[in-house]
C-alpha cells in the first residue's frame, strides 16, 4: 500500500472519529433538554426518530451521487454541518429550533458516511484484509461516538450549556485536515454515469442475502439507538449524576468500538453467521440481569450495561463488508443502505418505544428491544446469507 493511501485512510478514520463524536454528544443531555424545554419523553423520542429517519434514509442517494464524483464534497461539508449544528441544538430555546438544528446536524452525519465508507474500500484496493481495515474505520467511529457523551456531560455540568458551542472548532479543523490528506477519488473506481439510482436500488433489494443483511443492520441499529437514548433516563432515575451518566454511556460505546475492531478475528474463528448469533443472543440475558440488579447493586448494573455494548455492535463490520462484496459495483449506495438507511429504519423504533416508556416504564423498552434482537439472531439468517458467509473467504 502506498504512503498516500495510508495517509488517506488515516484521514478518513480521523474524520469518522469526529463525525461520530458529534453524533453522540447529545445522548446524556436528552434528560436536560427535555426538562429545559418542558417536553415529554414521547416528544423527544419522536424528534430524535424523525431526525435519524430524515437524514439516514437519504444516505443511499448520497452514496449514489458520491459513486460518480471525484470531488470530496460530502466528506468535507458533512463534517462541517455536524460540527456547526449539533452544538447549536443544546442552546435552542424552542422545540422548533431543537428539531431544525438536530435535523441539520444529523444530515451532516448522513452526508459524510456513504462517500467515506466507500473510500476506505477504494484506498485499500480490495485488499484481502479489507475487513480488518473496515473494522478499524468503523471501530474508531464507534469510539468517537463513545467519547462524545463524557465530553459533553462534563462540559455542560462544569461550564453550562452555551460552552458546547466551542465544540464546533475541532470539527471544522478536522474537515480542513482530511480535505488536504485525502486525494481525489481515482477515476477507475467511479461508477458508470449512465447507471440510474432506482435500477441500482432494485438490484440491491432483489438480493435475498442483502435483505437479510439489512434486517440484521436495522435491528442492530434500533437496539443501539434505544439503549443509548433511554439508558440515561434509567441511570438518572437511580441517582447517577450527569457526569457519571456520560462516563457510563462513553464506556458502553467504547467497548462497542473495540468489538467492531476485533470482529474480523472472531469471524475467522467461528464464521460470520455465528458472529451475528453471538451478538444478538447475548443482549437479552445481559439486559435482564443489569435491570434486575440496578436497585440494589447499581455499580454492577452499570458494568453489565457497558458489557452489553460489546455484543450489540459486534457484527457491524462483518455485515457491511459482506454487503460491499455482494454489490461491489455500487459500494457507495450499499454503504448508504447498510450504514444510513438501516440506521434510519432502526431509529423508527424510538417513536413507539417512547410511548411504551412513558406509560409502562423505560425499562420495558430495553427488554422489548432485546427480545427483538434475540428473535433476529434465531430466525434472521437465511440460507442465502449462510452461503455468502461460507464462500466469503474461499
Amino acid at each position: 500500500m502506498k504512503n498516500a493511501d495510508k495517509k488517506a485512510l488515516f484521514g478518513l478514520c480521523t474524520g469518522h472519529f469526529m463525525v461520530d463524536w458529534y453524533a453522540s454528544v447529545l445522548v446524556p443531555l436528552y434528560p436536560v433538554i427535555t426538562a429545559k424545554l418542558g417536553i415529554s419523553l414521547s416528544f423527544i423520542s419522536a424528534i430524535i426518530a424523525f431526525g435519524h429517519m430524515f437524514s439516514s434514509m437519504l444516505q443511499p442517494v448520497f452514496g449514489y451521487v458520491s459513486d460518480k464524483l471525484r470531488h470530496r464534497t460530502f466528506m468535507f461539508w458533512g463534517l462541517v454541518m455536524s460540527s456547526v449544528f449539533i452544538p447549536l441544538t443544546v442552546v435552542s430555546h424552542t422545540p422548533e429550533l431543537l428539531t431544525l438544528f438536530l435535523i441539520f446536524g444529523m444530515c451532516g452525519n448522513a452526508f459524510y458516511h456513504p462517500q467515506v465508507t466507500c473510500l476506505v474500500n477504494t484506498f485499500s484496493y480490495n485488499n484481502p484484509k479489507l475487513t480488518k481495515y473496515m473494522g478499524v474505520f468503523l471501530g474508531l467511529g464507534t469510539i468517537g461516538y463513545a467519547i462524545g457523551p463524557v465530553c459533553s456531560s462534563g462540559m455542560v455540568q462544569n461550564f453550562g450549556e452555551s460552552s458546547l458551542l466551542f465544540f464546533t472548532v475541532p470539527g471544522v479543523l478536522t474537515a480542513l485536515f482530511i480535505y488536504f490528506v485525502v486525494p481525489k477519488i481515482p477515476q477507475e473506481s467511479l461508477c458508470s454515469a449512465h447507471e440510474k439510482f432506482l435500477p441500482i436500488m432494485k438490484e440491491i433489494l432483489s438480493s435475498k442475502a442483502i435483505l437479510g443483511l439489512i434486517l440484521i443492520s436495522v435491528v442492530k441499529s434500533g437496539v443501539s439507538i434505544s439503549f443509548g437514548t433511554y439508558m440515561p433516563f434509567i441511570l438518572e432515575k437511580n441517582g447517577f449524576t450527569l457526569s457519571q451518566i456520560g462516563l457510563i454511556v462513553t464506556l458502553f460505546f467504547t467497548i462497542s468500538g473495540f468489538a467492531t475492531m476485533i470482529s474480523s478475528k472472531i469471524e475467522e474463528k467461528i464464521g460470520g453467521a455465528n458472529v451475528i448469533r453471538l451478538s444478538f443472543f447475548s443482549i437479552l440475558p445481559l439486559t435482564l440481569l443489569f435491570l434486575y440488579v440496578m436497585k440494589f447493586l447499581p455499580v454492577l448494573s452499570a458494568i453489565l450495561f457497558i458489557l452489553t455494548g460489546f455484543f450489540i455492535l459486534l457484527s457491524v463490520s462483518v455485515t457491511l463488508v459482506s454487503a460491499q462484496k455482494i454489490m461491489s459495483r455500487h459500494k457507495g449506495v450499499i454503504s448508504g443502505v447498510m450504514q444510513g438507511f438501516s440506521w434510519g429504519l432502526g431509529a423508527l423504533f424510538l417513536a413507539p418505544m417512547g410511548l411504551i416508556g412513558q406509560h409502562f416504564g423505560v425499562e420495558k423498552i430495553l427488554i422489548i428491544m432485546s427480545i427483538i434482537a434475540f428473535l433476529t439472531g434465531a430466525f434472521g439468517i437465511s440460507k442465502e446469507l449462510k452461503n455468502i458467509f461460507e464462500s466469503k473467504f474461499s
